[in-house]
């Protein structure tokens, strides 16, 4: 008996596409295309090109002492940042907000930004607390002092500007990952049926697949657009609705990405409508017509991402944005192929003539998933280059490491399905059975090995997209590894508390040496209260010693640099781990010594 669709039209049967020969081929080019596939994951995959904006100088700069007061403060970024979201807040000593809330981009473009200053500013310690979004659309703050005249007791930084939610960010990443696994499903899913299986579409776990992903996509880019600002500008969720943030968000690189993803994820709805209500019927030519228009939409959909993210930032922009949108809708293609074999195959049921899975829809998913895993390899060899650079940043970063786990998951992925599909066309080839899958002869022991190998590797697709995710987030390995390089041969900080006993014996130690290298260096040595606050002491000698070399309690001579101050040089003769001790008197009697090690290059 014919099946029926709920209108009572007869549902036709899909013409089978022809079984060809050519598996060893097949299987060569799998083992050549393989150790390709292994240097592109490692080097390369969905993520960025350049590190997050950093704050690379001020005026004032941090820490300096003014002997007038600045009509502005100017703050100078590595890359162009965004400041609908943010802004610059200072305050005086007194905790007063002393700027006049209206940060702006200054005459350099969007790398600088300038707030000016209210007159008649007091002496003392002043406050700077920025918040900015970076061009790669990830939110950046920080904070720094500089002083008027003579420094004074600062302010506590966290009790006067907002820090943001977690919530907040935990939910933004979370809508992130769904937008992405719901992009990959919905093109690759829809395509399958365009090129393998258009009569399945009448199917109802089909459909609700479909418009799952469609809708599943839709609402995590709203929820994105809604989160973003709140998190951004260091509100809570409360702010998730507020009008204001809103039309703000929306003035940002990824608020305009996000409203024309949606408006055509409209037209992708028009779209689906059709499909679902016609494309069973439709003509060999005009299923051609729509996987035209449909790529189309994809492909404009697929650069809403980049556009606003770390392709959009750095080295050659055009190619990066270019490939990175290659990399998506090759990820759809083979990740929403595999989504749609997963339905079709697990607990299939009786599918009407043409709407199940057969041979030559399985063929032709291998053959889509390997010409997606060859764009995803070109794609990802030139990601290598501007991601991460060398096998050090490798494994000396949080970017590198997470990239070494999605290699494990992608390669256990294909190893899995091209174990499995090989021992399933042998058998089949020798039956030539064409049936679909179901109650009938072929929905025997050999298609039950295709579900149990499908399950496995839509577990771990949804495990790699994760991890793509979280890629998104962390600074990219390349930048990562050079940022350390310049610290480890920079100025070394360190920050010790102590409590010399009595009512006031807490309190801070920082220091810092500087470049900490062998030869001359700068001791700068601060000293603050519990809470932050700079406090004095009635006595500080320091003594430096580099145990197991014969250097063991050297006097070093520190000379007072102001309230809670004082400044020290330094003759490191050789490497090592130097220590330096502090003796700190709090009090007549309340005394404590703090030895703090430093690495000296």
């Amino acid at each position: 008996m014919r099946a029926t669709d709920p209108a009572g039209r007869p549902v036709p049967a899909s013409a089978p596409s022809p079984v060809r020969a050519g598996g060893g081929r097949r299987v060569l080019a799998w083992a050549l295309a393989l150790p390709v596939l292994l240097a592109a994951l490692v080097f390369g995959g969905a993520g960025a090109a350049s590190a997050h904006a950093v704050l690379e100088s001020s005026n004032p700069a941090s820490g300096s002492t003014l002997t007038a007061a600045p009509a502005s403060v100017t703050l100078r970024f590595s890359e162009g940042v965004e400041i609908g979201l943010g802004g610059v807040k200072v305050f005086d000593p007194s905790g007063t907000r002393v700027d006049n809330n209206q940060t702006k981009h200054g005459p350099d473009g969007d790398t600088t930004v300038v707030t000016p200053l209210r007159g008649g500013l007091p002496t003392g310690t002043f406050t700077v607390a920025w918040r900015a979004v970076s061009a790669d659309s990830h939110p950046i703050s920080g904070a720094f002092t500089f002083n008027i005249g003579q420094a004074s007791g600062g302010v506590n930084v966290g009790d006067l500007t907002d820090d943001g939610s977690t919530a907040t960010d935990v939910l933004e990443r979370a809508a992130t990952g769904v937008a992405y696994l719901s992009f990959a499903v919905l093109g690759g899913a829809v395509l399958f049926l365009l090129i393998a299986r258009p009569a399945a579409m009448s199917r109802f776990r089909v459909w609700l697949l479909v418009s799952g992903a469609w809708g599943g996509l839709l609402l995590s880019s709203l929820a994105v657009l809604m989160l973003h600002g709140p998190n951004a500008s260091g509100l809570g969720l409360s702010s998730a609705f507020d009008a204001d943030v809103l039309r703000a968000t929306l003035d940002t690189k990824l608020g305009k990405a996000i409203a024309a993803r949606v408006l055509l994820l409209g037209a992708a709805g028009a779209l689906l409508g059709w499909l679902i209500a016609s494309l069973a019927y439709a003509s060999v030519r005009t299923r051609r017509i729509v996987v035209g228009g449909w790529a189309v939409l994809c492909t404009a959909i697929a650069i809403t991402w980049p556009i606003a993210d770390h392709a959009s930032v750095g080295r050659q922009v055009e190619l990066a944005m270019a490939t990175a949108v290659v990399h998506l809708l090759a990820m759809s293609t083979w990740l929403g192929g595999l989504a749609m074999v997963v339905t079709l195959v697990v607990r299939p049921g009786d599918p009407a003539p043409g709407t199940g899975l057969d041979v030559p829809s399985v063929r032709v998913f291998s053959r889509t998933a390997f010409a997606s895993v060859c764009a995803l390899v070109a794609t990802g060899l030139y990601a290598a280059w501007r991601q991460v650079g060398s096998f050090a940043a490798l494994f000396d970063t949080t970017f590198g490491l997470l990239l070494v786990f999605k290699v494990d998951l992608v390669l256990l992925m294909l190893a899995g399905a091209w174990v499995s599909r090989r021992w399933l066309m042998r058998r089949i080839e020798a039956t030539a059975g064409r049936s679909p899958i179901g109650k009938g002869a072929a929905g025997g022991p050999k298609w039950a090995v295709l579900r149990k190998s499908v399950a496995i590797e839509a577990a771990l697709a949804i495990a790699v997209l994760g991890v793509t995710t979280v890629l998104t987030d962390t600074e990219p390995g390349r930048t990562a590894h050079e940022r350390k390089q310049v610290e480890a041969a920079g100025p070394v900080s360190r920050s010790v508390p102590f409590d010399a006993g009595g009512a006031t014996g807490k309190g801070r130690l920082d220091i810092t040496v500087d470049p900490a290298r062998v030869g001359p260096n700068e001791l700068h040595i601060y000293l603050a209260d519990p809470i932050g606050q700079i406090r004095e002491v009635e006595e500080l000698t320091v003594s430096m010693a580099l145990p197991g070399k014969g250097i063991d309690g050297a006097d070093v001579q520190v000379r007072r640099g102001g309230p809670g101050h004082w400044l020290g040089d330094l003759s490191m003769p050789m490497a090592g781990r130097w220590e330096l001790s502090f003796a700190i008197r709090t009090s007549d009697v309340d005394r404590i010594t703090v030895t703090v090690p430093v690495e000296v290059r």
